[in-house]
């Protein structure tokens, strides 16, 4: 994916994310997808673990992007 393709998927995520349509916004995801929280030491493998531990949780997510920092591979 070139830098706009992967903004394009970005913007579709965030946008399912605030619609509450949790198949398009985990449609982003590999199926061997690994999320991880540095913070809290939770790691979360495939895009379904990871949807089912979103959609558990009982606030909405809303957030607005401010800038995007980097290309290609960072």
């Amino acid at each position: 994916m070139n830098d706009q393709q992967i903004r394009e998927a970005l913007d579709r995520h965030w946008a399912a994310s605030d619609a509450g349509d949790f198949d398009q916004e985990h449609a982003i995801y590999r199926d061997d997808a690994v999320l991880e929280y540095p913070q809290s030491g939770e790691r979360i493998r495939g895009r379904r673990n990871i949807q089912s531990s979103r959609v558990a949780q009982p606030n909405r997510k809303r957030f607005a992007v401010r800038r995007i920092i980097g290309s290609g591979c960072l």
